[in-house]
Parts: C-alpha cells; structure tokens; sequence
C-alpha cells in the first residue's frame, strides 16, 4: 500500500476524530479499494479513530494482502458469530461506530447488535467528501479515460450509419471497446432518432434512419477510474428545430463551463444551466440535474442539483450533461467531463459537440 492510500485513511480518520467517531466499517468493494489499493470481492476495512487498521478478508486473498498492503493489520475472517463477538470485545470503548449507508440489512443489523452499546452514524458524506477531491494520480487516470472514451467514439464513428439498429450499434460499440484493451464505465446509451427524448433509453431494435438524430452516451475506464460523455449527432441535414434545441444545450454546456471555479455551489451551476434553458421557454424539459461526480464509479458525490449546496474545490470532477427532451420532436444532450482547478476548469472531453454526419 503506497503513501497515498495511507494518506486517504489519515485523511478518514481526521475526519472522524472531528465528527466524534471511533471506528468505522467499511464493507463496499470500492471504498476498500480507494483506502488500500486492493480489489477484492471479500473483506472488511475497520479503521479506528486512532491506531493501525485492520483489514480482514477469507482465505483467497489472504497472500495478497499480506504482499500489498502495509501500514494495516492483515486478519482472516472467522465464522459469523466469533467474528461479531470479536467487534463487540474489541468496541468496549467506541460511543459512536460508523457504518456505509449502502449497507445491506443483513450486514447493518448483526454489526448493530454486537455494538449495541454504541450509536451508530453513517460515515457516507465523510468517505464521499474524501473521494471527491482527486488526488494528481487520479486526474490523470480520468483524463486518460476522457481520452480513450473520445478515441472509441471516433472509431464508432467510422461505423455507425444509417440502416443499424441501436442492438448492432450496440454491438459495435463493445466489439470496439474491446480491440481497445477497455472495458465500460456504465451501460452505453444508444438513442435512434424519437429515442433521443429518452434520457436513459435502454438500446432496442430500433432502426437509424437517414435525416435523423443519434444520442451517445458512453463512458470507459482506464486503471479503474471512469470517463462519462454525451454527444448528439445528426445524420443528413439537420433540421431547423434540432438546430434551435441543440444550440440551446449547447450554450448552457458552454456557460457551465465558462463559469466552474472553485468556491461555487454546485446548485449555483445546476441553476446557470436551467436559467439558460428556461429563458427560452423549455425549462419544463430539462428534468435532470445538471451533472455528478465521477471517479471510481460513474456516480459519485457531490452531484449538481438544485438542492446540492456543496461548494466546488480544486480537483473534483464533474459532468456538465443539460438536456432538453421534447417528446415527439427532438431530444438533445451534451455532456462534456471537466476538473475543477485553482481558477477554473479543464475539459476533459474533446470530441467536437456539433457532428454532423453523411446518410
């Protein structure tokens, strides 16, 4: 385990001394992965509030851990209920134990009544405030996933046309992901022509006409971190409403962007956006919030919202993603993957927005 997980786990345990935490469980694959390093399918990080952690996993990854991880206690599971009774004998002192808010209750309610002398809190908005700034290493893992993610879709490109289903160009998209080496960050969404009203269509047998719109929505990863990107072309000419939509959401993007800094909350961008959509009549189609945190997983905290109050530090990274769906007309999105830095921003997403394609 290198300096910077340690450094993470100092930065939790700080957190929690000011909170009033004494220990904290972490279950969820990918917190144990940001704290360590290490990617299992089984194990425990338990970090006190002062003092080594301890992480425990079964038998299967106990020599990897051993072999990767320092600055941690490394212990085997042992079966459910001497396991339990070891947290009780071992909690005696902690008042208040915190636990991941994604917990299952099969794992909440035994953890609570071994501890049942203590309170317990949710760690969630702590773990998440860590997670979002990112360390140098992590921006450039993104900003290598930003590039690779605009490298597929030029190589999509080259393929989709007219006359495929969103099925085959579904197909595509993973047969050329993988001749890349890479491997998605969420489902991509596909979108056909009236399927572009859809925000998070699922790709069917629907068939790309010529004269007609194709909403992208496409991310990979790259050493595990996630790109995200929307792109809305248009095959043919397009016609003057998609112009008029696409101009729109491409003037709240650019806005968005224009204005990132750190210091702002993130439902002052959410409402930049809106307003800008809103001054020309179509606020009751932008529905969504204006983008997420992106990182290990596609979604992370903070996101931009109109109730998201968080304030914008150096180093997280964000979606701009409006939209307007008008059902029956047109649906268009643009979404482009940005790092917040000491005085703005830089965009991570370089494919052009406006593409227009030959039938």
């Amino acid at each position: 385990m290198d300096t910077e997980h340690l450094s993470r786990i100092e930065r939790l345990q700080g957190a929690m001394a000011a909170e009033g935490i004494d220990a904290a469980f972490l279950y969820t694959p990918v917190n144990r992965l940001y704290f360590t390093g290490l990617e299992t399918s089984n194990g425990l990080l338990l970090v006190e509030r002062q003092g080594t952690p301890i992480f425990y996993t079964d038998f299967r990854y106990l020599e990897v851990a051993h072999r990767l991880l320092t600055g941690v206690e490394i212990r085997k599971f042992k079966p459910a209920k001497e396991q339990l009774a070891d947290y009780a004998a071992m909690g005696k002192s902690w008042g208040t134990v915190g636990y991941e808010g994604s917990l299952t209750v099969a794992q909440y309610l035994p953890l609570q009544e071994a501890l049942s002398h203590a309170k317990m809190a949710s760690v969630t908005s702590l773990v998440s405030a860590i997670r979002g700034v990112k360390s140098p290493r992590e921006i450039d893992a993104i900003r290598r996933s930003a590039a690779a993610n605009d490298a597929l879709l030029a190589d999509l490109l080259e393929t989709f046309r007219p006359g495929m289903s969103e099925l085959e160009m579904l197909r595509h998209f993973r047969m050329a992901e993988a001749a890349r080496g890479l491997v998605e960050s969420f489902d991509p969404i596909l979108c056909a022509g009236a399927n572009a009203v859809e925000c998070h269509h699922q790709p069917d047998a629907t068939v790309l006409q010529p004269n007609s719109e194709l909403l992208i929505d496409m991310g990979v990863k790259v050493d595990g971190y996630c790109s995200d990107m929307t792109r809305t072309l248009f095959y043919g000419i397009p016609t003057p409403r998609f112009n008029e939509i696409f101009d729109i959401v491409l003037e709240a993007n650019q806005a968005v962007a224009a204005a990132v800094k750190p210091g702002l909350r993130c439902c002052d961008l959410d409402k930049l956006s809106r307003d800008i959509i809103g001054k020309y009549g179509y606020a009751d189609y932008y529905d969504h919030s204006l983008g997420h945190s992106v990182g290990l997983e596609i979604h992370e905290m903070p996101g931009f919202s109109k109730t998201c109050d968080t304030v914008l530090k150096p180093g997280m990274v964000i979606t701009d993603e409006p939209g307007i769906y008008i059902p029956g007309q047109v649906g268009v999105r643009i979404e482009d993957l940005l790092v917040v830095t000491e005085t703005g921003c830089e965009i991570l997403s370089h494919t052009p927005h406006r593409l227009v394609l030959p039938c």
